[in-house]
């Protein structure tokens, strides 16, 4: 399998009030709606004195033929969470602050059986078939998987500046 990253190491850094849940349900939703497989690799949450750490790694994928997926990796990094109560619109509602740390990457997989990688005459064939018959089609998956990491950036600080203005 080959990996060519489209997107390597952006990151979005939050220190301030937000929800946890609705921030995860948001990139849930995220995934849902641009027809990705959800794939949750990692999910940790350990409490300390100093409050909780919660440490989420999602990598949604889209089959998108036999030889090519789409995958974003997002990263996600909560350090230090205290729950607050805020008062809004007379109702009293409980939210979390602290240091949220998110990365994305986002790569497309190609020939995803590893047929191709057998013997060095298809090793050297895969890769002239790559530079000169899909370039087109991989270029227009690198715009796609390009254009959904920064809807979804979008998306997130959006979301977090809803809580800034609060």
């Amino acid at each position: 399998m080959i990996k060519d990253f489209v997107v390597f190491d952006d990151f979005i850094d939050y220190e301030g009030p937000f929800e946890v849940r609705k921030l995860y349900e948001l990139i849930e939703h995220f995934i849902y709606n641009h027809h990705y497989d959800t794939n949750e690799k990692r999910n940790y949450e350990r409490r300390n004195e100093d409050g909780r750490y919660i440490e989420i790694e999602l990598e949604p994928n889209k089959t998108v033929s036999n030889y090519i997926k789409l995958n974003l990796n997002i990263r996600i990094i909560v350090r230090d969470i205290q729950d607050i109560t805020i008062e809004e619109k007379g109702d009293k509602k409980t939210i979390q602050q602290g240091n949220l740390s998110i990365r994305f990457r986002s790569f497309i997989l190609k020939d995803r059986g590893s047929s191709w990688e057998r013997n060095p005459s298809l090793f050297f064939l895969r890769h002239m078939v790559d530079k000169f018959v899909y370039k087109i089609h991989i270029g227009s998956y690198q715009d796609e998987v390009k254009n959904d990491t920064n809807l979804l950036q979008d998306n997130i600080r959006k979301f977090l500046n809803l809580y800034q203005r609060r």
